[in-house]
């Protein structure tokens, strides 16, 4: 068993147990697909996109990091969304993703948008995980970014939901 098929299982045995006690889970459950939902994903991540936007063009360098990890994030939340997901994790969503990609279930190319905006990833530097980035911007009172670094997001952003839109 995979390390993202293990992180799954703990992922639904969590919401599991959460669920039979009558809480609000905060794991990941397995739902019938969901295509009609999944769009509402990239609706939301297409809004997200224009405060991304709109932040950039004002100025707000650092906001634009957080919102753009959450165009990434709703990305995801769509396509497990189609393949039968519900998640109120992160970790476990990116899991489901990392799993459908082993599973050749989506593109293995889709790894790319994985890599970047996991956390986890020790062979990466801070400014190219999105995750930590956003966590800097959102957590720390640094505002000063390179342009560039906010331009590259944009176009990860605008690459991850065009792609998305093909696989719902």
């Amino acid at each position: 068993m995979s390390k993202a098929s293990n992180h799954i299982k703990w992922c639904l045995d969590k919401a599991k147990k959460e669920v039979e006690k009558g809480e609000f889970h905060k794991g990941l459950v397995k739902i019938k697909p969901n295509k009609e939902e999944a769009l509402r994903y990239v609706t939301k991540a297409e809004h997200n996109l224009d405060a991304f936007l709109h932040n950039k063009e004002g100025g707000f360098y650092d906001w634009t990091i957080n919102i753009g990890f959450y165009v990434m994030y709703h990305c995801c939340q769509a396509i497990i969304t189609k393949f039968g997901y519900e998640s109120r994790n992160q970790e476990c969503t990116l899991a489901v993703i990392e799993s459908l990609i082993e599973e050749k279930k989506l593109d293995e190319n889709f790894m790319k948008y994985l890599e970047a905006i996991k956390s986890a990833d020790k062979g990466k530097k801070e400014e190219e995980q999105i995750q930590k980035m956003r966590e800097k911007y959102q957590y720390t009172p640094v505002i000063e970014i390179d342009i560039q670094k906010v331009n590259e997001l944009l176009d990860i952003c605008q690459d991850m939901i065009k792609e998305t839109k093909g696989i719902i």
